[in-house]
């Protein structure tokens, strides 16, 4: 009967001792799951960059094709692949030349933390421009 009032007495005295590791290891762990995915959606969002600077080079190569269709398209594949927030850090240019077309998308994509530094690039995609036989 002794020992047994003594485990209740030593049970009541570690009473939330592991409450404050619990929650610090589940904070940590869900501040790594919003840094890797924060990551993850960067890689994808370059990737739509990537695309949307080969569309907009493409579309520019045409014969008649002006600037203007080459931005355009960029932006219509930019609209459809990464819409929201991370769209407004993007810029389009067009040079169409005689006998060649480039495509540039600048991009700046602010991170979900304020600990992680700003994703800032480019991407550039080259297309010869169609000629007369």
């Amino acid at each position: 009967m002794a020992y047994e009032r003594m485990s209740r007495a030593r049970w009541h005295e570690d009473d939330g001792f592991l409450t404050a590791q619990f929650v610090a290891a589940v904070g940590l762990s869900l501040l790594i799951l919003v840094l890797v995915a924060n990551v993850i959606m960067v890689q994808y969002a370059r990737g739509v960059v990537r695309a949307a600077a080969e569309e907009g080079a493409q579309a520019g190569s045409r014969l008649t094709a002006t600037e203007g269709e080459c931005v355009a398209r960029a932006a219509e594949v930019l609209d459809g692949l990464l819409g929201g927030t991370m769209g407004d850090g993007v810029s389009i240019g067009c040079a169409v030349g005689a006998t060649e077309v480039a495509a540039t998308v600048r991009y700046t994509f602010t991170p979900w933390l304020p600990l992680i530094p700003s994703w800032t690039g480019s991407q550039t995609s080259f297309a010869v421009k169609e000629s007369l036989p």
